[in-house]
């Protein structure tokens, strides 16, 4: 292992970092506040009173044989004393780096001279959000790892190494089963439309059985056999009779409630709805009970608790002020902060949540409160991420493109979560933590269209 390091700077340096930033974080979970739930269930997992604390998180259809053996490692750092919240950190740090490594080993197959494409690849973990979903106790690396492993082993079985890429196949799949299922559902959609095509291009149809009897056919046994009845029925109904226009109909809004006490009310504490702000309402209440720890020291010293304060000053102000006693977002922007889903029954309506989910926020544009007014600088990252992956497909040609089985694949991925986000997303600060997914597709295509010609074989 640690020969292996020394011989790998970047991932050395991935892992440092990450290991790093996670500790800085301490107990906070203002950044990331589902983060809680995901640790509750991982508390409770082993050996808890809790009948089902998965409940309590987003692995409530999650396989429990899945669970148990995921969260092994970080069970055995909590009983080698590594606290409970840095032990789920470090299981996603470590599935993070496996993702990077594996993409790595795929553009070091495909190239003449991978140094500089490495460093890209290096560097585009490092897209801030992405650092942060993959340092905390989130399913976003869990998400990174599957769809890693899927365009990668579907990679392979083309570069004619059936067993390894049948193997990555399905180690990809039931993990993106068990993960999201949904999103299993929008890599199957995008197989099958790329098998159609392959086919018509006469692609050996024995490769496109060993994909789908590895994509489909031995995961959907093996989640079948390992997950609860009521797990199972759960994945049938959301893969055969979910209806997404009425998921696209919930309310993109969020609202916490914040007693108040206020002198001007006498002894009466004032209950405000804050909406759209809970990140910065999190954010406050830690300051306040922590005001020794290492992250209030750092925010305290460059000013920006200051800045955090005067904020929640003037939102409670609001607040009290307001008949309906309520601290409400500036939504006069491009977006605000509650989106409008598309409709299957106009099309065109993909254009505008299509575009917020891949290029928003924009910066001095959209307010959606102090987390989204702060992540929308972030965006022109992703700006640059796709114009360098455009100019490589565009390089790489049309109809070299229309041959390639991988490249097909993971375009059609691609396109198909960027739609599903938009008629599903209905807040941005969600749709802003979702488009993480996007770049395991975005580096893929990056790798195949700056390959050598002769990667892949018949």
């Amino acid at each position: 292992m640690l020969g292996f390091l020394k011989r790998n700077k970047l991932v050395t340096a991935f892992l440092s970092f990450h290991i790093l930033f996670a500790i800085f974080l301490g107990r906070l979970f203002a950044l990331a506040p589902d983060e809680g739930g995901y640790l509750y269930t991982f508390k409770n997992f082993y050996g808890s009173k809790d009948a089902n604390p998965q409940l309590a998180s987003g692995w409530i259809t999650a396989p429990k044989p899945f669970l148990w053996l995921t969260y092994l490692p970080s069970k055995i750092l909590t009983l080698m004393g590594v606290p409970d919240f840095l032990a789920i950190r470090f299981l996603s740090i470590a599935l993070t780096a496996i993702s990077l490594v594996t993409l790595l080993a795929l553009q070091r197959r495909s190239s003449d001279r991978p140094a500089r494409k490495d460093r890209l690849i290096f560097l585009a973990y490092f897209i801030p959000s992405v650092f942060l979903w993959t340092s905390v106790g989130l399913r976003e690396a869990f998400i990174i790892f599957a769809f890693t492993f899927l365009l990668v082993g579907f990679a392979k079985i083309f570069e004619g190494r059936t067993i390894s890429g049948s193997a990555n196949l399905v180690l990809g799949s039931y993990f993106l089963m068990s993960v999201k299922n949904y999103l299993w559902v929008c890599f199957v959609l995008s197989l099958i439309l790329t098998s159609v095509i392959l086919l018509v291009s006469r692609i050996s149809r024995r490769k496109l059985m060993l994909v789908f009897a590895s994509v489909v056919l031995l995961p959907s046994i093996l989640f079948a056999s390992t997950t609860s009845a009521y797990a199972f029925q759960f994945f049938l109904s959301s893969v055969f009779h979910t209806n997404i226009e009425a998921t696209g109909g919930r309310s993109g809004d969020s609202v916490v409630q914040v007693a108040i006490q206020d002198g001007t009310y006498g002894t009466s504490n004032k209950v405000i709805s804050f909406h759209g702000d809970t990140t910065l309402i999190l954010l406050h209440f830690y300051l306040v009970d922590h005001p020794h720890s290492l992250f209030t020291r750092i925010l305290t010293s460059v000013g920006i608790k200051s800045k955090l304060d005067s904020i929640w000053v003037a939102k409670v102000k609001q607040g009290l002020i307001k008949k309906s006693v309520a601290a409400l977002p500036d939504s006069s922007s491009l977006s605000g902060y509650i989106l409008k889903p598309a409709s299957f029954h106009n099309l065109t309506s993909l254009a505008r949540p299509s575009f917020l989910f891949m290029f928003g926020p924009i910066p001095l544009l959209d307010q959606g409160g102090l987390a989204l007014n702060t992540v929308s600088y972030e965006s022109p990252l992703w700006w640059l991420l796709y114009l360098v992956v455009f100019g490589a497909l565009l390089r790489y040609g049309r109809k070299r493109i229309i041959k390639d089985p991988v490249l097909l694949l993971t375009g059609a991925l691609f396109l198909s979560l960027v739609a599903f986000s938009a008629l599903v997303e209905v807040n941005l600060g969600t749709s802003f933590r979702h488009r993480s997914i996007l770049l395991v597709p975005l580096l893929v295509m990056f790798i195949r269209a700056r390959s050598k010609p002769d990667v892949l074989v018949d």
